[in-house]
């Protein structure tokens, strides 16, 4: 909507209805909706002004996810009117829906704090013609740290008439009793077998002081960067080996240590992919966590991509004792043939993330805690994805991390191959047309 129609908004006095006040001109054409339009009025919160705006922002994107609704955007219902709260004279909006924004759903409403959590009193008008309930008033209250995305959804739920979609959860599916066989190789590591070197210098394979569970992998990540990652780049080039591991002095800080600005990877080899699959990742971790950091072992999804690579990797090119500038002085036919010659030496190094998921491995008890989820979280593995890696991760806050018994199994609970679910989001698509139409350009001449 554009300033010439907001500025035909009537001034309503803000005691009646807590709405702004507008300019009166010429009446805009009235228009028959075809669908729902929406206006989410900034909620009325007297001590925290922006929880208001924050919930009423929450309700705009939840319903505007929803098929059948079009909601008129922040900016202009802020242009339109200030906040206005659930007992705002319901005859002066309706006039304003149907005059003047040419909207037939508003949603306003109060916010308070209630206890830990807070309340919020919202009102809607429905002038839709097949409205079951054309205006309401209810009570939506929670206490926990997610309150404001519930109460969102809540209201959602309520205005569109049924149960609002809600990700799915750890502890949603009860862990199968029994998997069969791991597709990954030592996901106990008692032997190095399946898994990258541990560099003993951030990670280590090692007996754990818990006698029954033999080797553990430790990663540690209180440790100086600068030199580590000097380290990193020697290993990868072949330049130096894990016997060699430099000693790194503890480094906790914020600026210049490995946990808070890299981290410390440790990957599985590849894994072959089944698309429709549904898997389950289960892992033991110890470790002191915090509320926003801690440890995930990732699961990430790969494709061929040898066919649209237009250059070496810098591995490579080290290899054959090349420079980019000298690769790239190399006649077209030349350079398309080594790069096919390596594809084919070292396939891995031609292969692109197209799939990822994270097992949240939080443990602020710093105690052995088992941890377990399937993936993907709904329907089967994309159809593009070839090779599965397990890559366990930990990063902030710095310290010892141990891992033990990081197993991938198949869902034993799976009957058949299994479709890959769409987003929840309307006209997005399912994840493979979208990284098809992310990497369908060809490759750079």
């Amino acid at each position: 909507m554009n300033r010439s129609i907001l500025a035909l908004i009537l001034a309503v006095p803000a005691a009646l209805c807590g709405l702004g006040a507008g300019e009166s001109a010429t009446q805009p054409a009235a228009r028959k909706p075809t669908k729902t339009f929406v206006v989410v009025f900034d909620f009325l919160c007297k001590d925290k002004p922006e929880l208001g705006k924050q919930l009423a922002e929450t309700v705009r994107q939840k319903l505007g996810a929803h098929e059948g609704y079009e909601i008129l955007d922040a900016l202009t219902t802020r242009e339109a009117s200030g906040p206005v709260g659930h007992d705002a004279d319901r005859a002066k909006i309706t006039e304003i829906m149907k005059d003047k924004l040419a909207v037939n759903l508003a949603i306003y409403g109060t916010v308070a704090g209630a206890g830990g959590g807070f309340r919020a009193d919202i009102a809607c008008i429905d002038l839709r013609k097949d409205a079951k309930e054309p205006a309401w008033t209810k009570a939506f209250t929670d206490d926990t740290e997610r309150a404001r995305g519930l109460i969102g959804a809540q209201i959602v739920q309520t205005v569109n008439a049924r149960s609002e979609w809600r990700p799915p959860e750890y502890g949603d599916e009860p862990e199968p009793k029994s998997f069969g066989k791991p597709l990954n190789l030592n996901g106990e590591f008692e032997s190095p077998e399946g898994w990258e070197r541990a560099d003993n210098a951030t990670t280590f394979l090692e007996t754990c002081d818990v006698k029954e569970r033999g080797k553990v992998l430790r990663i540690q990540t209180d440790l100086e960067r600068d030199k580590w990652l000097e380290y990193q780049r020697q290993l990868r080039f072949g330049q130096t080996h894990p016997g060699k591991a430099p000693k790194l002095n503890k480094d906790t800080s914020f600026d210049n240590s490995v946990a808070a600005l890299e981290g410390v990877h440790f990957r599985s080899l590849p894994i072959p992919a089944k698309p429709g699959q549904r898997y389950w990742l289960v892992a033991d971790m110890k470790g002191k966590t915090t509320d926003f950091f801690f440890p995930k072992i990732f699961v990430k999804g790969y494709k061929d991509w040898s066919d649209r690579a237009d250059g070496l990797p810098e591995v490579s090119l080290v290899e054959r004792k090349m420079t980019p500038e000298s690769f790239a002085a190399l006649p077209a036919d030349k350079r398309k043939e080594l790069i096919a010659k390596d594809a084919k030496e070292h396939p891995e190094r031609y292969r692109r993330e197209c799939f990822r998921w994270f097992l949240a491995c939080r443990n602020e008890q710093d105690q052995w805690q088992h941890y377990a989820a399937p993936f993907p979280p709904r329907g089967g593995l994309p159809k593009q994805v070839q090779w599965l890696q397990v890559e366990v991760y930990a990063y902030w806050p710095p310290g010892k991390f141990l891992f033990d018994n990081v197993h991938l199994y198949s869902d034993p609970n799976q009957k058949g191959e299994l479709p890959e679910e769409a987003p929840r989001t309307p006209n997005f698509g399912k994840t493979s047309d979208v990284i098809e139409r992310a990497t369908s350009k060809p490759a750079r001449p």
